[in-house]
């Protein structure tokens, strides 16, 4: 197999030896969100694994909701420790939905969002007249 210098690089890189590595932990968790549009409500879930519900601040807004948990400061770490962030999420909602009126819940450490569409953007339905 034939390898370029760049190769050889990025796999020293990699490498638990390599002195770029040397004393350091890090462990990245990126907080993530699902959405579900339906036709008069739509759903968001977001991990808060870790986090005590009484520590989660949601803002609703008219056009977003804000999600913030702040990750507890211990003198102790350990390796769960590392798996808790904290999170701070902007969701941008569309114009037809009412951030408001929004209702949550915490369920084994998933966080559910609903989120009604505003009235006037409700679809209506017409019946059609055969004449």
């Amino acid at each position: 197999m034939y390898y370029t210098n760049f190769d050889k690089v990025f796999d020293s890189l990699f490498e638990t030896n390599s002195p770029i590595w040397k004393n350091h932990s890090t462990t990245f968790v990126p907080s993530k969100f699902a959405v579900e549009v339906k036709e008069d409500k739509a759903f968001i879930a977001l991990s808060i694994l870790g986090h005590d519900p009484k520590s989660v601040e949601i803002n609703c807004y008219e056009d977003k909701i804000e999600v913030v948990a702040k990750k507890e400061n211990k003198d102790e770490k350990t390796a769960v420790d590392q798996l808790i962030a904290n999170i701070h999420e902007t969701i941008t909602l569309g114009k037809d939905l009412d951030g408001r009126n929004a209702k949550a819940e915490i369920k084994n450490g998933i966080l559910s969002i609903v989120v009604e569409r505003k009235e006037e953007s409700k679809p209506k339905k017409l019946t059609i007249k055969v004449g």
